[in-house]
């Protein structure tokens, strides 16, 4: 198996820099993980969402019965730099905002910018049903708006992820709030697996409004949190998973 490519050149420019977080601050529609705002209603909370329910390829899914990819299928290749820190409490998930222009992916010849990483806990993804304890999901987009997640999962163990290290002692309590200081980096390349094998598929954005064409990579490889490290992030958000959605004929490559 290949080790994460870190590539030279400058990181690829945005005509734009927006922000990809669904939320009631930013949609103007309040929703949730439970209750009669949680996902089986998002589709009713507004017409805005109605893709929530009509959607035939929505995300996330339980990712079995792969198909081996052939060998022209396009590689990822990742360039990740430190970044300062930029957190939100965004009343969904814990939040971190990349500071624009200053690292990219590469999917065969097609460029994305990291715009955001957020974290769910249990993880959304599910591997022949199970799920992990907690994911990352790092979004991307293409100059002409092409959307792209790489999902990492996390397992408990004795190895402290230094990303989540450094975030934990900075997240606001205050839902909405912000925390922005150029004085401490982090590197995003520190929370992806040393093997780079993953699935990928075409799905959507897993929060209203649940927009399709999305494409997602899921690393196979999980990455260790502490038990300490895992309590302290359910502190802020436990149970924002939203359910498996049903496959509806879509194709799971496994790329090693």
């Amino acid at each position: 198996m290949n080790k994460i490519k870190r590539l030279s050149g400058g990181a690829f420019l945005l005509s734009a820099f927006v922000s990809l977080t669904a939320s009631a601050e930013t949609t103007g529609h309040g929703w949730a993980y439970e209750g009669e705002h949680g996902p089986a209603h998002w589709g009713s909370i507004s017409k805005d969402f109605h893709t929530c329910e009509s959607g035939r390829a929505e995300s996330p899914i339980d990712i079995e019965k792969a198909k081996k990819a052939s060998a022209d299928m396009p590689r990822l290749k990742v360039n990740y730099r430190p970044l300062p820190i930029d957190i939100i409490n965004t009343g969904h998930a814990v939040q971190f905002n990349a500071t624009p222009g200053s690292d990219s992916i590469t999917l065969g010849d097609q460029a994305y910018q990291l715009v955001q990483f957020h974290f769910h806990s249990p993880g959304e993804e599910r591997f022949a049903g199970k799920d992990s304890v907690m994911d990352a999901h790092l979004v991307h987009r293409s100059e002409d708006g092409k959307l792209l997640v790489l999902a990492v999962q996390f397992q408990v163990g004795n190895q402290p992820n230094p990303v989540i290290q450094t975030m934990l002692d900075r997240i606001p309590k205050e839902k909405g709030a912000e925390f922005k200081v150029n004085a401490v980096m982090v590197n995003p390349l520190d929370l992806l697996p040393r093997q780079t094998s993953y699935y990928t598929y075409s799905g959507s954005l897993n929060t209203p409004p649940c927009s399709e064409g999305v494409t997602w990579i899921e690393f196979k490889q999980r990455v260790s949190i502490t038990q300490q490290q895992l309590d302290a992030m359910q502190r802020f958000y436990h149970g924002n998973q939203r359910p498996v959605q049903a496959l509806n004929g879509r194709d799971i490559w496994e790329v090693e």
